[in-house]
């Protein structure tokens, strides 16, 4: 199948159900299909044609949404741009693609203004929401286009380019077929089965996750909610109000709505499921998520690289890793390997590894990339030896769940002993005062690397850092515990949510000349 199919199905078995809302404007299937179709006519009439690649550079909205879906009617490669980028990293980013048209919101005019005259490449561009004095509004481009036969698509032609989040450089880009997305949607079937149509919250951008999680649930009538900012209190509102039954968040999200001080009087009960990715929960904040959400988490693990379901842990499972103490430990773990993917541990030499024994996590299976975009070196080395590489260091455990270590370029070296910053800051997210952290290693002229961990702590909240580092020894040892404590209002996060370690750690090396 293709990736459009399955919106077209939820075209066809749910024409008058909303597919989308934001505030008080909301679109019907049927109307959503009639706007995309005259998306994709505009673009054909453009000159646009099969594998053109068509980027979204906006905020969360209505009319970025349709153009997803139109321009993968139009037979077109949809290039979605992280709003939250910075203008010259858009623009660097639409270079690298070869991005040839670009729908934007009127809010990154002052970014995109330069685009047609820095990008040879880049024959048009639309302002989604109004008219602006160097490009046309949606509605008025695509007025009087005429609606063409549009080109015939096949499984294995590139549905889209995605970038890599960026949270350890520069970003690449990621070539996926239809094929992968097609899977991904199955593998979501096979493990989130919905009994009625869902209400998801789409709050981090359309672009990533969150986005393409709402594509899985477009054959069962999904109804997707945009949030244009990830604020706790709105977040909370937007749940109770539209009785939301389905949504994704990063972690760090989660600590912030736990830490809300509203949040145990607010009603969950429409909550079907809460999925979470990109790192484990610390267990104290599962447990008290539990507590207050109730049994619905469900964590995932995967990649833009491998979409979205390498590793399943159910609501089910969460609740047996919380309530059974001899499986406590199963609440570090990612899950079992998806429906639709193999993951082993490999060595660097290639061989698996057995139970227990830790080297990187490697998938196979149809949901990952064909490559990455005119960067053949990279996608040899992702591709060694037949599986995909990921670049987290894990292990399995007899019953086949999946542990993740850390990433394999962030291992902490330490008077020759290596450390995880994920496991330290496992330790540290225990303590009542923390919301978030992040544990880098920094210059030492003993250790080489010393261990230090940048915390956040909770609205109101006070921190004695002795009996922080007191508790951190007790669970850690000496050599794990961090070196020093550094209390920051407010880490630095990238465009997706995810907290920067690397710049965390910057400020600490230059001077040194070297960044190990």
């Amino acid at each position: 199948m293709l990736y459009i199919d399955f919106f077209e199905k939820g075209v066809a078995r749910f024409p008058d159900r909303e597919i989308v809302r934001q505030g008080q404007r909301a679109l019907s299937y049927r109307q959503m299909d009639q706007l995309a179709t005259r998306i994709a006519g505009a673009l054909a009439h453009a000159g646009m044609g099969a594998d053109s690649k068509i980027g979204v550079y906006a905020s969360n909205h209505i009319y970025g949404f349709a153009c997803q879906y139109g321009i993968l009617r139009a037979g077109c490669v949809w290039v979605p741009i992280n709003f939250r980028l910075s203008g010259p990293d858009a623009l660097e980013m639409a270079a690298s693609l070869k991005v040839e048209w670009v729908f934007f919101h009127s809010s990154l005019s002052d970014h995109v203004r330069d685009f047609q005259r820095e990008l040879p490449l880049v024959r048009g561009l639309v302002c989604l929401d109004c008219e602006t004095d160097f490009a046309p509004s949606l509605d008025r481009w695509m007025a009087d286009a005429p609606i063409p036969a549009f080109p015939m698509r096949n499984p294995d032609d590139t549905a889209a380019l995605l970038c890599t989040s960026g949270t350890t450089g520069r970003s690449k880009g990621i070539v996926l077929s239809n094929r992968a997305f097609a899977t991904m949607i199955a593998s979501f079937d096979a493990v989130l089965p919905h009994d009625e149509p869902p209400v998801h919250l789409v709050i981090t951008p359309l672009s990533h996750a969150a986005g393409v999680y709402g594509s899985c649930l477009l054959t069962h009538g999904g109804t997707n909610i945009l949030l244009e900012h990830a604020e706790p209190g709105a977040i909370l509102d937007a749940i109770e109000n539209h009785r939301v039954t389905t949504l994704f968040l990063p972690p760090t999200l989660i600590y912030m709505l736990l830490g809300h001080p509203d949040v145990r009087s607010r009603d969950f009960s429409s909550l079907r499921s809460m999925l979470y990715g990109a790192a484990p929960v610390a267990e104290q904040k599962l447990r008290e998520a539990l507590d207050i959400f109730g049994p619905i988490l469900v964590q995932l693990y995967g990649q833009s690289e491998a979409l979205m379901i390498c590793a399943f842990m159910s609501a089910e499972e969460h609740v047996e890793a919380l309530t059974n103490p001899q499986l406590a430990q199963r609440l570090f773990a990612a899950g079992r390997e998806g429906p639709m993917v193999r993951v082993e541990i490999m060595s660097d030499d290639g061989s698996i590894l057995s139970p227990r024994a830790q080297g990187e996590i490697v998938v196979r299976g149809e949901i990952v990339m064909d490559r990455y975009f005119d960067d053949p070196e990279a996608t040899r080395q992702a591709q060694l030896y037949g599986w995909h590489h990921t670049g987290d260091i894990g292990f399995k455990d007899e019953d086949g769940f999946i542990y993740i270590v850390d990433r394999k370029k962030e291992m902490i070296i330490s008077g020759g002993f290596n450390i995880f910053p994920r496991e330290v800051e496992q330790v540290v997210l225990t303590h009542p005062a923390i919301q978030d952290c992040a544990v880098v290693g920094i210059p030492d002229p003993k250790w080489g690397e010393a261990v230090m961990a940048a915390v956040e702590l909770r609205s109101g909240a006070r921190l004695d850092v002795e009996q922080l580092l007191a508790h951190c020894r007790a669970r850690l040892g000496a050599m794990k515990t961090p070196k020093s404590i550094s209390i920051v209002d407010h880490l630095p996060r990238s465009s997706v949510g995810k907290v920067l370690r690397r710049e965390v750690r910057a400020p600490y090396w230059p001077k040194n000349g070297r960044q190990v």
